[in-house]
Protein backbone atom coordinates (compact mmCIF):
# COMPACT_ATOMS: atom_id res chain seq x y z
CA UNK A 1 0.00 0.00 0.00
CA UNK A 2 1.02 3.59 -0.60
CA UNK A 3 0.34 6.63 1.61
CA UNK A 4 -1.93 9.15 -0.13
CA UNK A 5 -3.42 12.56 0.63
CA UNK A 6 -6.73 14.31 0.13
CA UNK A 7 -5.03 16.69 -2.31
CA UNK A 8 -4.00 13.75 -4.49
CA UNK A 9 -7.45 12.19 -4.24
CA UNK A 10 -9.28 15.41 -5.14
CA UNK A 11 -8.28 15.04 -8.81
CA UNK A 12 -10.48 11.95 -9.17
CA UNK A 13 -14.21 11.88 -9.78
CA UNK A 14 -14.29 8.09 -9.41
CA UNK A 15 -11.75 6.14 -7.36
CA UNK A 16 -9.51 3.88 -9.48
CA UNK A 17 -8.21 2.02 -6.39
CA UNK A 18 -9.20 0.98 -2.87
CA UNK A 19 -8.45 3.22 0.10
CA UNK A 20 -7.39 1.82 3.49
CA UNK A 21 -7.02 3.12 7.02
CA UNK A 22 -3.92 2.47 9.17
CA UNK A 23 -5.34 -0.89 10.26
CA UNK A 24 -5.50 -2.02 6.63
CA UNK A 25 -9.31 -1.91 6.51
CA UNK A 26 -10.98 -0.76 3.30
CA UNK A 27 -12.67 2.62 3.84
CA UNK A 28 -13.57 3.36 0.20
CA UNK A 29 -13.64 0.97 -2.75
CA UNK A 30 -12.42 1.31 -6.32
CA UNK A 31 -15.31 2.57 -8.43
CA UNK A 32 -16.82 4.72 -5.66
CA UNK A 33 -17.89 8.19 -6.79
CA UNK A 34 -15.63 10.54 -4.84
CA UNK A 35 -18.15 13.05 -3.52
CA UNK A 36 -17.43 15.96 -1.20
CA UNK A 37 -18.98 13.94 1.58
CA UNK A 38 -16.65 10.99 1.04
CA UNK A 39 -13.61 13.27 1.00
CA UNK A 40 -14.79 14.88 4.22
CA UNK A 41 -15.18 11.39 5.72
CA UNK A 42 -11.49 10.76 5.18
CA UNK A 43 -10.64 13.55 7.62
CA UNK A 44 -11.56 11.11 10.39
CA UNK A 45 -8.36 9.14 9.63
CA UNK A 46 -4.86 10.39 10.44
CA UNK A 47 -3.44 8.52 7.45
CA UNK A 48 -5.03 6.99 4.36
CA UNK A 49 -3.42 4.47 2.03
CA UNK A 50 -4.14 3.43 -1.55
CA UNK A 51 -3.30 0.37 -3.58
CA UNK A 52 0.34 0.58 -4.63
CA UNK A 53 -0.57 -0.30 -8.23
CA UNK A 54 -3.74 1.43 -9.43
CA UNK A 55 -6.11 -0.63 -11.55
CA UNK A 56 -5.78 -0.69 -15.32
CA UNK A 57 -8.95 1.35 -15.47
CA UNK A 58 -7.37 4.39 -13.79
CA UNK A 59 -7.21 6.40 -16.99
CA UNK A 60 -10.91 6.11 -17.67
CA UNK A 61 -11.77 7.03 -14.07
CA UNK A 62 -9.48 10.05 -13.98
CA UNK A 63 -11.67 12.90 -15.17
CA UNK A 64 -9.49 15.93 -14.52
CA UNK A 65 -9.75 18.88 -16.86
CA UNK A 66 -8.10 18.34 -20.26
CA UNK A 67 -5.09 20.50 -21.01
CA UNK A 68 -6.78 22.12 -23.97
CA UNK A 69 -9.56 23.21 -21.69
CA UNK A 70 -13.02 21.69 -21.33
CA UNK A 71 -15.11 24.26 -19.46
CA UNK A 72 -16.05 23.84 -15.79
CA UNK A 73 -19.71 23.74 -16.84
CA UNK A 74 -19.02 20.86 -19.25
CA UNK A 75 -17.13 18.93 -16.58
CA UNK A 76 -19.92 19.42 -14.05
CA UNK A 77 -22.51 18.28 -16.55
CA UNK A 78 -20.47 15.19 -17.40
CA UNK A 79 -20.54 13.89 -13.82
CA UNK A 80 -23.92 15.24 -12.68
CA UNK A 81 -25.69 12.00 -13.50
CA UNK A 82 -23.58 10.21 -10.86
CA UNK A 83 -25.20 12.19 -8.04
CA UNK A 84 -28.62 12.36 -6.42
CA UNK A 85 -29.71 15.98 -6.89
CA UNK A 86 -33.24 15.35 -5.68
CA UNK A 87 -32.32 14.55 -2.07
CA UNK A 88 -34.95 15.14 0.60
CA UNK A 89 -34.33 16.28 4.18
CA UNK A 90 -36.55 13.62 5.71
CA UNK A 91 -35.04 10.75 3.71
CA UNK A 92 -31.30 11.30 4.04
CA UNK A 93 -28.78 8.50 4.37
CA UNK A 94 -27.25 9.51 7.70
CA UNK A 95 -24.37 7.05 7.48
CA UNK A 96 -23.16 8.72 4.28
CA UNK A 97 -21.35 11.48 6.17
CA UNK A 98 -19.23 10.57 9.20
CA UNK A 99 -19.43 13.51 11.57
CA UNK A 100 -19.42 13.95 15.36
CA UNK A 101 -22.52 14.87 17.30
CA UNK A 102 -22.65 17.30 20.20
CA UNK A 103 -23.72 15.00 23.02
CA UNK A 104 -24.77 17.97 25.18
CA UNK A 105 -26.93 19.63 22.52
CA UNK A 106 -30.63 20.31 22.93
CA UNK A 107 -30.89 19.50 19.23
CA UNK A 108 -31.65 15.80 18.86
CA UNK A 109 -28.64 13.83 17.57
CA UNK A 110 -30.51 12.70 14.45
CA UNK A 111 -31.49 16.29 13.74
CA UNK A 112 -27.85 17.34 14.09
CA UNK A 113 -26.88 14.68 11.57
CA UNK A 114 -29.67 15.66 9.18
CA UNK A 115 -28.80 19.37 9.29
CA UNK A 116 -25.15 18.69 8.48
CA UNK A 117 -25.74 15.97 5.90
CA UNK A 118 -28.32 18.11 4.10
CA UNK A 119 -25.98 21.10 3.87
CA UNK A 120 -23.04 18.88 2.90
CA UNK A 121 -25.07 17.52 -0.02
CA UNK A 122 -26.17 21.06 -0.90
CA UNK A 123 -22.51 22.13 -1.04
CA UNK A 124 -21.84 19.19 -3.37
CA UNK A 125 -24.72 20.36 -5.56
CA UNK A 126 -23.39 23.94 -5.57
CA UNK A 127 -19.88 22.80 -6.50
CA UNK A 128 -20.95 20.80 -9.53
CA UNK A 129 -23.96 22.76 -10.80
CA UNK A 130 -24.87 26.36 -9.94
CA UNK A 131 -26.12 28.61 -7.19
CA UNK A 132 -29.58 28.61 -8.77
CA UNK A 133 -29.73 24.82 -8.46
CA UNK A 134 -28.49 24.84 -4.85
CA UNK A 135 -30.45 27.83 -3.54
CA UNK A 136 -33.82 26.06 -3.05
CA UNK A 137 -32.06 23.60 -0.74
CA UNK A 138 -30.51 26.46 1.26
CA UNK A 139 -33.88 28.18 1.51
CA UNK A 140 -35.46 24.94 2.69
CA UNK A 141 -32.74 24.52 5.31
CA UNK A 142 -33.44 28.01 6.67
CA UNK A 143 -37.10 27.12 7.09
CA UNK A 144 -36.21 23.86 8.83
CA UNK A 145 -33.99 25.74 11.31
CA UNK A 146 -36.70 28.38 11.81
CA UNK A 147 -39.36 25.80 12.56
CA UNK A 148 -37.42 23.14 14.47
CA UNK A 149 -34.42 24.76 16.19
CA UNK A 150 -35.49 28.31 17.06
CA UNK A 151 -38.54 27.12 19.06
CA UNK A 152 -36.04 25.49 21.46
CA UNK A 153 -34.94 28.98 22.57
CA UNK A 154 -36.54 28.72 26.02
CA UNK A 155 -34.84 25.36 26.66
CA UNK A 156 -31.30 26.60 26.03
CA UNK A 157 -29.17 27.59 29.01
CA UNK A 158 -25.71 27.34 27.46
CA UNK A 159 -24.27 28.00 24.00
CA UNK A 160 -22.70 24.55 24.16
CA UNK A 161 -26.24 23.16 23.86
CA UNK A 162 -26.55 24.61 20.36
CA UNK A 163 -23.26 24.31 18.49
CA UNK A 164 -22.85 21.75 15.73
CA UNK A 165 -19.48 20.02 15.69
CA UNK A 166 -17.44 18.66 12.82
CA UNK A 167 -16.12 20.04 9.55
CA UNK A 168 -15.93 23.83 9.58
CA UNK A 169 -17.16 24.23 6.00
CA UNK A 170 -20.39 22.41 6.85
CA UNK A 171 -20.95 23.43 10.48
CA UNK A 172 -20.01 27.11 10.27
CA UNK A 173 -22.90 28.28 8.04
CA UNK A 174 -25.41 26.37 10.19
CA UNK A 175 -23.97 27.61 13.49
CA UNK A 176 -24.02 31.21 12.28
CA UNK A 177 -27.58 30.80 11.03
CA UNK A 178 -28.83 29.25 14.28
CA UNK A 179 -27.16 31.80 16.53
CA UNK A 180 -28.33 34.70 14.35
CA UNK A 181 -31.89 33.39 14.57
CA UNK A 182 -31.59 33.07 18.35
CA UNK A 183 -30.44 36.69 18.72
CA UNK A 184 -33.31 37.86 16.51
CA UNK A 185 -35.69 35.80 18.66
CA UNK A 186 -34.28 37.38 21.83
CA UNK A 187 -34.74 40.84 20.33
CA UNK A 188 -38.41 40.06 19.59
CA UNK A 189 -38.19 40.35 15.82
CA UNK A 190 -41.05 38.92 13.78
CA UNK A 191 -40.81 35.39 12.38
CA UNK A 192 -40.22 36.66 8.82
CA UNK A 193 -37.17 38.60 10.03
CA UNK A 194 -35.91 35.55 11.90
CA UNK A 195 -36.36 33.32 8.84
CA UNK A 196 -34.60 35.84 6.59
CA UNK A 197 -31.61 36.28 8.89
CA UNK A 198 -31.24 32.51 9.18
CA UNK A 199 -31.11 32.30 5.38
CA UNK A 200 -28.62 35.19 5.32
CA UNK A 201 -26.51 33.35 7.90
CA UNK A 202 -26.42 30.19 5.80
CA UNK A 203 -25.36 32.18 2.73
CA UNK A 204 -23.12 34.85 4.27
CA UNK A 205 -19.91 33.30 2.82
CA UNK A 206 -21.39 32.27 -0.53
CA UNK A 207 -18.93 34.53 -2.36
CA UNK A 208 -16.03 32.27 -1.36
CA UNK A 209 -17.27 29.67 -3.82
CA UNK A 210 -16.60 32.10 -6.69
CA UNK A 211 -13.01 32.88 -5.73
CA UNK A 212 -10.61 31.25 -8.21
CA UNK A 213 -9.37 27.99 -6.71
CA UNK A 214 -10.58 28.95 -3.22
CA UNK A 215 -12.73 25.84 -2.93
CA UNK A 216 -11.74 22.73 -4.81
CA UNK A 217 -13.62 19.45 -4.96
CA UNK A 218 -13.14 18.94 -1.22
CA UNK A 219 -15.22 22.01 -0.41
CA UNK A 220 -12.36 23.15 1.86
CA UNK A 221 -10.83 26.61 1.72
CA UNK A 222 -7.29 26.48 0.33
CA UNK A 223 -4.42 28.82 1.02
CA UNK A 224 -5.35 32.10 -0.60
CA UNK A 225 -4.09 35.65 -0.23
CA UNK A 226 -6.01 37.58 2.43
CA UNK A 227 -6.72 40.50 0.12
CA UNK A 228 -8.11 38.09 -2.44
CA UNK A 229 -10.22 36.40 0.22
CA UNK A 230 -11.77 39.73 1.22
CA UNK A 231 -13.37 39.94 -2.23
CA UNK A 232 -15.86 37.24 -1.18
CA UNK A 233 -18.07 39.93 0.37
CA UNK A 234 -18.63 41.86 -2.85
CA UNK A 235 -18.82 38.68 -4.92
CA UNK A 236 -21.38 37.24 -2.51
CA UNK A 237 -23.51 40.36 -2.68
CA UNK A 238 -23.55 40.25 -6.48
CA UNK A 239 -24.44 36.54 -6.51
CA UNK A 240 -27.40 37.08 -4.18
CA UNK A 241 -28.54 40.34 -5.78
CA UNK A 242 -27.97 39.82 -9.48
CA UNK A 243 -28.28 36.06 -9.89
CA UNK A 244 -30.81 35.13 -7.23
CA UNK A 245 -32.48 38.57 -7.04
CA UNK A 246 -32.91 38.30 -3.27
CA UNK A 247 -34.09 41.27 -1.15
CA UNK A 248 -31.48 43.90 -0.32
CA UNK A 249 -31.48 43.18 3.43
CA UNK A 250 -30.39 39.58 2.78
CA UNK A 251 -27.82 40.55 0.14
CA UNK A 252 -26.30 43.14 2.46
CA UNK A 253 -25.34 40.46 4.98
CA UNK A 254 -23.00 38.84 2.43
CA UNK A 255 -21.56 42.30 1.74
CA UNK A 256 -21.29 43.72 5.26
CA UNK A 257 -20.64 40.86 7.69
CA UNK A 258 -16.95 41.87 7.98
CA UNK A 259 -17.65 45.57 8.54
CA UNK A 260 -16.68 46.84 12.01
CA UNK A 261 -18.56 49.20 14.28
CA UNK A 262 -15.60 51.64 14.28
CA UNK A 263 -15.21 51.63 10.48
CA UNK A 264 -12.06 49.47 10.31
CA UNK A 265 -13.69 46.51 8.56
CA UNK A 266 -14.15 45.66 4.89
CA UNK A 267 -15.05 45.94 2.05
CA UNK A 268 -16.16 49.57 2.38
CA UNK A 269 -15.11 50.62 5.88
CA UNK A 270 -18.59 51.73 6.90
CA UNK A 271 -19.43 52.04 10.58
CA UNK A 272 -22.16 52.07 13.20
CA UNK A 273 -25.69 52.59 11.88
CA UNK A 274 -24.50 52.43 8.28
CA UNK A 275 -24.18 48.68 8.81
CA UNK A 276 -27.55 46.91 8.54
CA UNK A 277 -28.98 45.35 11.69
CA UNK A 278 -28.96 41.93 10.02
CA UNK A 279 -25.27 42.31 9.19
CA UNK A 280 -24.47 43.44 12.74
CA UNK A 281 -26.11 40.28 14.09
CA UNK A 282 -24.37 37.95 11.63
CA UNK A 283 -21.06 39.73 12.29
CA UNK A 284 -21.24 38.78 15.98
CA UNK A 285 -22.23 35.18 15.26
CA UNK A 286 -19.67 34.76 12.47
CA UNK A 287 -16.90 36.04 14.72
CA UNK A 288 -18.02 33.85 17.61
CA UNK A 289 -18.00 30.67 15.54
CA UNK A 290 -14.63 31.49 13.95
CA UNK A 291 -13.16 31.92 17.43
CA UNK A 292 -14.78 28.67 18.59
CA UNK A 293 -13.25 26.81 15.62
CA UNK A 294 -9.87 28.44 16.40
CA UNK A 295 -9.77 30.01 12.94
CA UNK A 296 -8.37 33.37 14.05
CA UNK A 297 -5.08 32.73 15.82
CA UNK A 298 -6.62 32.95 19.29
CA UNK A 299 -6.75 29.70 21.25
CA UNK A 300 -9.96 29.09 23.19
CA UNK A 301 -11.18 26.04 25.11
CA UNK A 302 -14.83 26.76 25.76
CA UNK A 303 -17.71 29.14 25.19
CA UNK A 304 -16.82 31.36 28.14
CA UNK A 305 -13.34 31.89 26.68
CA UNK A 306 -14.92 32.99 23.40
CA UNK A 307 -17.33 35.42 25.06
CA UNK A 308 -14.54 36.87 27.20
CA UNK A 309 -12.47 37.45 24.07
CA UNK A 310 -15.37 39.07 22.21
CA UNK A 311 -16.19 41.35 25.14
CA UNK A 312 -12.54 42.43 25.27
CA UNK A 313 -12.79 43.46 21.61
CA UNK A 314 -16.06 45.18 22.44
CA UNK A 315 -17.68 47.97 20.46
CA UNK A 316 -14.63 48.57 18.26
CA UNK A 317 -15.89 45.71 16.18
CA UNK A 318 -19.43 44.98 17.32
CA UNK A 319 -22.67 46.85 17.85
CA UNK A 320 -23.03 47.31 21.61
CA UNK A 321 -26.69 46.28 21.53
CA UNK A 322 -26.02 43.08 19.59
CA UNK A 323 -22.88 42.13 21.52
CA UNK A 324 -24.47 42.48 24.94
CA UNK A 325 -27.71 40.82 23.84
CA UNK A 326 -25.60 37.91 22.65
CA UNK A 327 -23.47 37.79 25.81
CA UNK A 328 -26.46 37.83 28.16
CA UNK A 329 -28.82 35.48 26.28
CA UNK A 330 -27.55 32.38 28.04
CA UNK A 331 -25.36 31.56 31.03
CA UNK A 332 -21.91 33.17 30.94
CA UNK A 333 -20.55 30.28 33.01
CA UNK A 334 -20.50 27.86 30.08
CA UNK A 335 -17.21 26.12 30.75
CA UNK A 336 -17.82 22.86 28.87
CA UNK A 337 -14.63 22.37 26.85
CA UNK A 338 -15.17 22.00 23.11
CA UNK A 339 -12.94 18.91 23.14
CA UNK A 340 -15.30 17.18 25.59
CA UNK A 341 -18.52 17.81 23.64
CA UNK A 342 -18.06 15.50 20.68
CA UNK A 343 -19.22 11.91 20.33
CA UNK A 344 -19.39 9.57 17.33
CA UNK A 345 -22.10 7.45 18.91
CA UNK A 346 -25.73 8.37 19.51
Amino acid sequence: MKLTSRNELSKYKILPFNLYNEAGEVVLKAGDVLTVGKLLQLKAFDKVYRDSSPSEDEAKYNQTAPEDGGSETELKSAVASSFDDDFDYDNLNLIEYKTPINKYSKIDYKEQMKLKTYLMKTIELLNRTSIKEAFPKMANLSEIITNTVIPKFSEIEHYSELRLLGDYEVCHPINVAIMSGMIAKKMDFEKDFISDIILAGIMHDIGKYRLPNAFKTTGTITNIDNEELKKHTIIGYNVLKKELKLPEHICNVALQHHEHNDGTGYPHGISSDWISIESQIVNVCNCYDNFAFNKTGYVVKNNRDVLRLMLSIGTKRFSAEILYTFAHMFSYNDTMNFSDMASYSA
